[in-house]
């Protein structure tokens, strides 16, 4: 594979991308542009400070030898959504049908991490048996991470143009890595985001925001599916254009740096469209040029005078001696006095860390003994066992940030909610789950509980009690390592 160039961190703004690098001594910049939605550039104007620039050797990509490096992202987090991985599964054939003997194609899954299928520049048929493997196993979705990973894989790869196209939820439970840190890492690398949006439900397609997002900051487009989860046509006649458009070209400078005592300006670009123009400034900071002045000695030379000779003249500084004496008395007793107060201190510390550990225990101890649940969950099978509703908003699920944890992958990440307001009346309430929520076997989006009422969260039974312990079922208390309990 040929070597290609690497371009500078893009400047994105509009539908347009651009970024440069000075060449030549300085003397000119190479550019490369792209455009979101592809359209053709009519002509190319370059200026700064007041002066024209001339633009040359304009080139449309793909040019010869380009590379196109593109790795398809697919969120296999939540068991519930298999019916979207199987349709990923034919998205992913159309595109591959589309493809061009200059892409390199590469797929990869992602829940609690990203895990590489087939490498970048793997045979269509290959990722397509990949793909078939495809399964939604995942508990947790760390979208962040896996999208830093697939980043940093493409960075990896010579290629003129780079693309992860993300087949996501928008859904995200990262808690070490965020937006800000996916958007620096893909512009530091030339990564341009492709965001490929399959939302669980309407009530939770305000999560697409996270890929729209990551599409528009880093210069690439959103797609989003419809009702039926089918991609627009529009898009997967032509799945490439956003990535494989526009060019590169030349821009002279001498004119600009002629007599000038700076390095730092602004470029002015503008593009002409049949639709429209579209204008970018790229900032230059190119290496000053002059040679450095060798440092003038501190004293003139003298004559006939080596430089060994001259450097035995310089002014040495002599360390005086402390007399014997002090230094053997500081030896017996000052370093064994000083060994014997550390000793002390450390000895003190211990006992004291020590101290303020057993009254946080016993503090942390008191607490729970005080505290009283409001109400209680308990499980309708051979276990019967007891979960304490301890917050006044008490949310369920399959997702770990919940108050109640259910490992069940009938269980949506964020099922239901219970609230209990002053008065002890508690409600339950479905947060858009694929299941629903069951009270008494009737469905419910939102319903008052009452003593005895059973509630059903996917495949799993639940009894609503207020009281705190019931000896006809020998039910066992199990308390849940979860948030600390709010105080009202």
């Amino acid at each position: 594979m040929a070597a290609h160039p690497v371009y500078g961190v893009p400047v994105i703004s509009d539908n347009l991308a651009v970024s440069c690098l000075p060449s030549g001594s300085n003397k000119k910049l190479n550019c490369d542009y792209r455009l979101k939605t592809a359209e053709p550039v009519l002509a190319i104007t370059a200026s700064g400070d007041d002066k024209t620039l001339s633009v040359s050797n304009t080139e449309h990509y793909p040019w010869k030898d380009a590379v196109t490096a593109i790795l398809l992202v697919i969120d296999t987090s939540d068991p519930a959504r298999q019916n979207i991985i199987d349709q990923n599964k034919k998205d992913i054939a159309s595109i591959l049908g589309s493809s061009s003997e200059h892409h390199r194609i590469g797929l990869a899954s992602f829940n609690k991490a990203l895990s590489l299928e087939v490498p970048i520049g793997t045979s269509n048929e290959q990722i397509k048996t990949a793909a078939e493997r495809l399964r939604a196993i995942g508990q947790t979705t760390e979208l962040y991470r896996s999208v830093l990973t697939a980043i940093d894989l493409l960075g990896k790869v010579k290629a003129d143009r780079k693309s992860v196209y993300l087949f996501s939820d928008g859904l995200a439970e990262d808690t070490a890595y965020f937006h800000n840190d996916v958007i620096k890492a893909a512009k530091q690398t030339g990564v341009v985001i492709t965001g490929l949006g399959y939302p669980r439900s309407v009530a939770l397609s305000v999560a697409l925001q996270t890929l729209r997002r990551l599409s528009d900051e880093t210069g690439g487009q959103f797609i989003e599916v419809d009702r039926n989860l089918k991609l627009p046509e529009a898009f997967l006649n032509n799945p490439f254009d956003s990535i494989d458009n526009g060019g590169r070209f030349n821009i002279d400078l001498s004119s600009l740096l002629n007599g000038r005592s700076k390095e730092n300006f602004i470029i002015n670009l503008l593009f002409e469209t049949d639709t429209g123009k579209y204008q970018a400034e790229i900032p230059v900071s190119l290496p000053t040029t002059r040679t450095l002045k060798q440092a003038e000695p501190t004293q003139p030379a003298q004559a006939g005078i080596t430089p060994a000779q001259a450097l035995a003249q310089q002014p040495v500084v002599i360390t005086r001696e402390l007399p014997a004496g002090k230094i053997n008395l500081w030896l017996w007793y000052g370093i064994p006095a000083a060994l014997i107060i550390l000793l002390i201190i450390t000895i003190a510390a211990f006992f004291l860390i020590i101290n303020n550990q057993d009254k946080k225990r016993q503090a942390v101890s008191n607490s729970y003994k005080e505290f009283k649940p409001y109400a209680y969950l308990v499980f309708q099978d051979e276990t019967k066992k007891r979960y304490p509703i301890t917050n006044t908003i008490w949310r369920i699920g399959r997702s770990t940030d919940n108050e109640m944890t259910l490992r069940d992958s009938s269980v949506s990440r964020r099922h239901a909610e219970i609230d209990r307001d002053k008065g002890d009346i508690f409600t339950i309430t479905d947060l858009g789950s694929l299941n629903g929520v069951y009270v008494n076997n009737k469905k419910t989006d939102k319903q008052i509980l009452r003593e005895g009422d059973i509630i059903e969260i996917g495949d799993i039974n639940l009894r609503f009690t207020l009281l705190p312990a019931d000896y006809t079922f020998e039910e066992v208390t199990e308390m849940q390592n979860t948030r600390a309990p709010f105080t009202h």
